[in-house]
C-alpha cells in the first residue's frame, strides 16, 4: 500500500481518501435529509465504528486462514488485509436501527437516506483503491497475447491499453487493467438512479442500492485478480449476490399486508434473478474450462454474457420492488 511520509507520520493516501469521501458522503446526507434534526449526526456517529468493523469482520471471516497464519492479531491491524462492502453495509443496517431508536424514527427512512449517499462513498472508495493496489484485472500483455486465446481480438502490441485509465502498473511494475474504476463507474450510475427515482415508501431506497449492488457485482467482481476473497475459484461476493438478492426479495415480501397475493406477483422475477445467477456462475465455471461443450468460448466473450446477465438481473430487481413500492401504502416521511 502506498504512503507519504510527512515529518515523523506515516500517512496512508488509501486511508485518506476513504475518510475524506466519507466526510463528504456525510454532508450529502445532511444537505438531502429530512430526517428529524440531528438523525444524520447520530447516524454518523454510530456508522463509523460499526462501519469499520463490520467490514473488517467479514474480511476476517472469509479470510480466517490468512489471518491465522499471520496472528490473530491481525484483525486489529488495520492496514494489513482488507475490508468487505457487505460487512460495511451491515454495519450501517445497525447503524440505523440504533439511529431510529435514539431519533424514534423508522431504520428503513434512516437507510433511504442513506442509500445514495454511500452509492456515491462505494464510487468513490473504488476509485481510492488506486491507492491501495488492489481492484486489479488481467495482465494487459497476457490478455492480448495471440497464444493464450483469452481474447477474440489479439494484439501483438498491445501498448495503448497500457496507461491510465484503462490499466495501472501493480507493485511489480506490470500494467493491469483497473478493474477498480470501472466499479467506481457502476456506483456512480447506482448513485445517480438513486437520486433521480420516485418511491412510495421508506426503505426501497434502500432495496433498490442492494439489488444493484450485488447483481453488477456478480460480474464485476469476476473481473478482478485480487485473491484474498476466494473460496476455490468462485469469488466470495460473488457468492453473496445470492442471499443479498433473496433478502431484498423478502423485504418486498414481508412489508405487504397481502403476502400470498404479493408472492403470486413477485415470484416471477426472483426466477428470473436466479435463473440470471444461475447464467453467471455458468460463465465462471467456462472461464476456468471446467465445462466441455463450452470450452470454445474464450475469456472476453464469457464476460461479455456474464455482463449482459448481471445487467438483466439489476433491471428485473430494480422493477421487482419498484412494483413492490408502488402497491405500498405511501409513506409521508419518504422524499419525493
Amino acid at each position: 500500500m502506498k504512503t507519504i511520509s510527512l515529518f515523523s507520520f506515516t500517512i496512508y493516501p488509501y486511508g485518506l481518501a476513504l475518510a475524506v469521501s466519507a466526510l463528504f458522503c456525510f454532508l450529502l446526507m445532511q444537505h438531502r435529509s429530512r430526517l428529524k434534526a440531528g438523525s444524520v449526526s447520530w447516524f454518523a456517529l454510530f456508522a463509523v465504528p460499526l462501519g469499520l468493523l463490520g467490514g473488517r469482520l467479514g474480511y476476517f471471516l472469509v479470510s480466517l486462514t490468512w489471518f491465522l497464519d499471520r496472528g490473530a492479531d491481525t484483525f486489529f491491524r488495520l492496514s494489513e488485509g482488507g475490508y468487505m462492502f457487505y460487512g460495511v453495509m451491515a454495519g450501517l443496517v445497525l447503524a440505523a436501527w440504533l439511529t431510529g431508536r435514539m431519533t424514534r424514527q423508522s431504520a428503513p427512512s434512516v437507510l433511504d437516506d442513506a442509500a445514495a449517499p454511500f452509492a456515491l462513498f462505494v464510487s468513490l472508495a473504488r476509485a481510492a483503491e488506486f491507492f491501495s493496489g488492489t481492484g486489479l484485472g488481467d495482465y494487459v500483455d497476457e490478455w492480448f497475447d495471440p497464444l493464450l486465446e483469452r481474447t477474440s481480438f489479439p494484439m501483438e502490441d498491445p501498448s495503448f491499453f497500457q496507461q491510465f485509465p484503462f490499466a495501472v502498473q501493480d507493485r511489480h511494475g506490470f500494467w493491469c487493467f483497473s478493474v477498480f474504476l470501472l466499479e467506481a463507474l457502476a456506483a456512480l450510475v447506482i448513485f445517480i438512479l438513486l437520486l433521480r427515482v420516485s418511491t412510495r415508501r421508506s426503505g426501497t431506497r434502500a432495496l433498490l442500492f442492494l439489488v444493484l449492488y450485488a447483481s453488477l457485482q456478480t460480474f464485476l467482481e469476476s473481473l478482478r485478480i485480487d485473491l484474498e476473497l476466494r473460496w476455490g475459484f468462485v469469488k466470495v461476493n460473488q457468492l453473496l449476490a445470492l442471499p443479498a438478492l433473496l433478502i431484498v426479495f423478502f423485504c418486498c415480501l414481508f412489508r405487504s399486508k397481502d403476502r400470498k397475493a404479493e408472492f403470486r406477483s413477485l415470484w416471477p422475477s426472483l426466477a428470473g434473478m436466479l435463473a440470471m445467477c444461475g447464467v453467471v456462475m455458468l460463465m465462471e465455471f467456462a472461464l476456468e474450462k471446467k465445462i466441455p461443450f463450452l470450452t470454445w468460448m474464450r475469456m472476453d466473450l464469457c464476460w461479455a454474457v456474464m455482463a449482459l446477465a448481471a445487467v438483466c438481473m439489476g433491471v428485473i430487481g430494480w422493477k421487482m420492488v419498484l412494483k413492490n413500492d408502488a402497491r405500498s401504502a405511501p409513506d409521508a416521511a419518504v422524499v419525493k
